[in-house]
C-alpha cells in the first residue's frame, strides 16, 4: 500500500467562475478547466492544508463522487496549484513564509525551518540599514547589522553583494529609493537561500513609481480627448473594454517623477509635511517577484499600480514649487514673488494644484486612460481632505478641469508640460493652534495598512464569515441625492456592530441599507459578467463584499467636466471604503472594467453607470515580501 500523502494547496492560487468553465490561475501559468471545478475548490479548499491526509479527506466524501475529487487533486496537481507532500505541515509556520518558499521547487518545509532560525550579517550604508532589517525580521531571519562600505548581505553560505558602483548609488537617489533598493536586496537573499538562482537585481532607475530617468512625457503615447459628445463618455462607462488597447505597447514609459532641475525650494512646514506623508510618499514596498503580479511602490492614493498619474504642485503667495513625492522636497517652477521670500520661508496661503500627466497612463491604456486620471485626481483629493481634517487643518476642495500645457495661468505659472492638465486645488489653512500630532501618526498607520493589491483575490479557504467593519454604517451616511451606492454580499459577513449580513444585493439610502434582492444570484451575475475581461477578473465567490457606486448615465456623460465631478464625489466614498476595510482587518481593492449590462443586472437599475467598484476580502498570503517605507 503506498504512503499516504498530504495536499495542500498553493498561495496565490486564483480560481475564477466562469460561464461554462473554470479560469485557473497558477505559478505555471493560465488555464480553462471545468465548470465543476470552481465549487468544488471551493468546498475542498478548508481540508487542503497540508495537515489532513489524502485518505482521510477522501473518507469525508460520499462514494460515488471520491473518484472525481481524486481527478480534480490529480488535475490541480497537474496544473501547479497543489502539492501533495509526503509529510504533514508542521505546526507554527507561517503562512507568510511557506508562500515565499513554495515558489522554488522542492522541500519547502525544510527550507522555512532553515530560515526560521538562520542568521544574516547585513553591511550596508547606515540609510539602507532598517529597510534591510525590516526585510529580514519579516521573514523571522536575525539579522546582525554593520555600516561598512558596500552592500552584503549573507544568510549561512548565501551572499548577495551589490557594488556601490553598478547602478545602484546613481544620484539623484532619495532615501526612499535607497529604502526600496534595500528590502528588494534583502528579498534577493531570501530567494537565493531558498534555492531559486541568482538573478541580476534591478538598478534605481528602473524602480516602478519612482524612476527619475527617461522622458518627461511619452511622445508616442495618446493624449487625452475632451470627447464632448455623451457618446464617446457612454461608451467610457458602459463598455470599457471597447477602449483598452489590443496590441503590443509602442509607447515608451514617462519618467515617473518629473525629472530633477537644479535648484531646491524652502522647507515644507511641520503640518503640511505630516500631512502629505500619508498621500504623496510611497509607504510600502511589495516585491513583484515573489508576488502573483505586480510589484510597486505603494503610496497613499490608491493607484493604477505604480503609474501615479497625479501630481502635486505648492502655491503660495511667494512662489510655485512642484511637490516631489519620493522626498517631498519642494522644487521651484516659478521665480519668488517677493524678495527674500525664497529659501527663508512660505506665504501665508497654501493651495495645492493637482494636476494629471495624461501619458503616464495613457502609454499603456490608450483612451481609457481617461477614466484612470479622473479617478486618480478624485482619490488624491479624498485623501488630502481626509488627511487634513484628522489633523485639525482647514481644507476647501475645487474639482475643475482645465487645459492642457502652458496654457492658462496655471499651466503657465506651473511650467506644466504638454501631457499635463489642472484637474483641482485644494486650499489649506494652517492649523490655529498645535494639534496633536498622533493623530495624523493615527492616520498614517491606517494608510499603511490598506492594501489594494491583487491578495484580496487569494481567499481561497478563507474563513466562511467575512467582516465588513464599519462598511455597511459609513456607506449610508454617504450624502448626495447624484450618486447611488450598493454593498453586495458574497458570502455570510459581520460587521462592527454585530449584525450579520446574508449573501445579496443592498442599495445604500439614508435610512440605511435596503436589500435589493437576496442570494447569490448577484454574485453570480458579477462572475458571469467578468468572464470576458480575461484572467484579471477576480474571484467574487472567495472574497466578502463588493461595493458599486454609481451615477445616472446622463448626469455622468453631460460632458467631461460633469463626469470629472461625479466621479470625484464617488471617489470620497471609495476612499473610505478602502480604509474602513483596512481598519477591519481586510483587503480592499478597486477593479474596474465592470460594463453597464452586469450593473444593470446586478442592481436592477438599467439607467446607471459604475464610477467604482471596490471589492473587499481577506487577504491571503501569496510569497509578497512586504516592506514599509519609513
Amino acid at each position: 500500500m503506498p504512503p499516504d500523502s498530504f495536499p495542500r494547496l498553493l498561495a496565490g492560487v486564483h480560481a475564477i467562475a466562469a460561464l461554462e468553465s473554470t479560469l485557473l490561475t497558477t505559478r505555471t501559468g493560465h488555464y480553462r478547466g471545468p465548470a465543476e471545478l470552481h465549487p468544488l475548490m471551493h468546498r475542498l479548499a478548508p481540508l487542503l492544508d497540508g495537515r489532513t491526509a489524502e485518505s482521510a479527506l477522501l473518507a469525508r466524501v460520499p462514494e460515488p463522487r471520491r473518484l472525481a475529487v481524486g481527478r480534480c487533486l490529480d488535475y490541480l496537481e497537474h496544473r501547479g496549484a497543489l502539492r501533495r507532500e509526503d509529510r504533514p505541515r508542521p505546526e507554527g509556520l507561517p503562512d507568510q513564509l511557506l508562500a515565499v518558499a513554495d515558489l522554488v521547487d522542492g522541500a519547502p518545509y525544510a527550507r522555512c525551518s532553515a530560515l526560521l532560525v538562520a542568521e544574516a550579517s547585513v553591511r550596508a550604508p547606515v540609510d539602507w540599514l532598517p529597510a534591510l532589517d525590516a526585510g529580514l525580521r519579516q521573514l523571522s531571519v536575525q539579522a546582525k547589522l554593520s555600516t561598512a562600505p558596500g552592500v552584503l548581505v549573507r544568510i549561512g553560505e548565501t551572499e548577495v553583494a551589490i557594488p556601490p558602483d553598478d547602478g545602484w548609488l546613481v544620484e539623484p537617489v532619495g532615501t526612499v529609493e535607497r529604502a526600496v533598493v534595500a528590502a528588494v536586496v534583502a528579498a534577493e537573499a531570501v530567494g537565493r537561500f531558498l534555492g531559486r538562482p541568482a538573478r541580476p537585481l534591478p538598478a534605481v532607475r528602473a524602480l516602478p513609481g519612482l524612476a527619475r530617468s527617461g522622458p518627461r512625457t511619452s511622445p508616442d503615447a495618446p493624449l487625452l480627448d475632451q470627447w464632448p459628445t455623451p457618446e464617446h463618455l457612454r461608451a467610457l462607462l458602459l463598455d470599457p473594454s471597447a477602449l483598452l488597447p489590443t496590441g503590443e505597447l509602442v509607447c515608451e514609459r514617462p519618467a515617473a517623477i518629473r525629472p530633477l532641475e537644479t535648484g531646491t525650494g524652502p522647507q515644507l512646514p511641520e503640518w503640511l509635511r505630516a500631512m502629505l506623508r500619508c498621500v504623496h510618499v510611497p509607504l510600502r514596498w511589495e516585491l513583484g517577484d515573489f508576488a502573483h503580479s505586480g510589484g510597486w511602490a505603494h503610496r497613499g492614493i490608491a493607484s493604477a499600480r505604480g503609474f501615479y498619474p497625479i501630481e502635486l504642485y505648492l502655491v503660495t503667495d511667494t512662489g510655485a514649487w512642484y511637490v516631489e513625492p519620493g522626498e517631498l522636497r519642494l522644487l521651484p517652477v516659478s521665480r519668488p514673488g517677493a524678495e527674500g521670500s525664497g529659501p527663508a520661508g512660505l506665504g501665508s496661503r497654501f493651495t495645492l494644484v493637482l494636476t494629471a500627466r495624461e501619458t503616464k497612463v495613457s502609454y499603456r491604456y490608450h483612451r481609457y486612460a481617461t477614466r484612470l486620471c479622473l479617478q486618480e485626481a478624485g482619490l488624491a483629493m479624498a485623501a488630502i481632505g481626509d488627511a487634513a481634517r484628522t489633523g485639525g487643518i482647514g481644507v476647501d476642495e475645487v474639482v475643475e478641469l482645465g487645459a492642457r500645457g502652458r496654457t492658462g495661468p496655471w499651466g503657465e505659472l506651473l511650467d506644466l508640460g504638454e501631457d499635463e492638465r489642472p484637474v483641482g486645488r485644494v486650499m489649506l489653512d494652517p492649523p490655529q493652534h498645535a494639534g496633536d500630532p498622533s493623530a495624523l501618526d493615527r492616520h498614517l498607520e491606517l494608510v499603511r495598512r490598506r492594501r489594494s493589491g491583487h491578495q484580496v483575490f487569494n481567499a481561497l479557504g478563507a474563513d466562511r464569515v467575512g467582516r465588513l467593519g464599519s462598511l455597511p454604517a459609513e456607506l449610508a451616511a454617504v450624502p448626495g441625492d447624484t450618486l447611488r451606492s450598493y454593498l453586495v454580499v458574497h458570502r455570510p459577513c459581520l460587521d462592527d456592530a454585530g449584525d450579520r449580513w446574508e449573501p445579496g444585493c443592498y442599495r445604500v439610502t439614508g435610512q440605511g441599507l435596503a436589500l435589493v434582492r437576496a442570494g447569490s444570484t448577484p454574485t453570480r451575475q458579477l462572475q458571469r459578467g467578468q468572464d470576458a475581461t480575461g484572467w484579471l477578473a477576480p474571484d467574487y465567490a472567495a472574497a466578502s463584499a463588493t461595493v458599486i457606486v454609481a451615477a445616472p448615465v446622463g448626469e455622468a456623460t453631460a460632458d467631461l467636466q460633469r463626469l470629472h465631478t461625479v466621479t470625484a464625489a464617488a471617489a470620497r466614498v471609495a476612499h473610505r471604503v478602502l480604509l474602513g476595510a483596512a481598519a477591519a482587518g481586510a483587503a480592499g481593492r478597486i477593479h474596474n472594467s465592470l460594463r453597464g449590462d452586469v450593473v444593470a443586472a446586478v442592481t436592477e437599475d438599467v439607467q446607471i453607470a459604475s464610477l467604482f467598484q471596490l471589492i473587499v476580502g481577506c487577504p491571503g498570503p501569496d510569497g509578497t515580501i512586504s516592506v514599509d517605507l519609513g
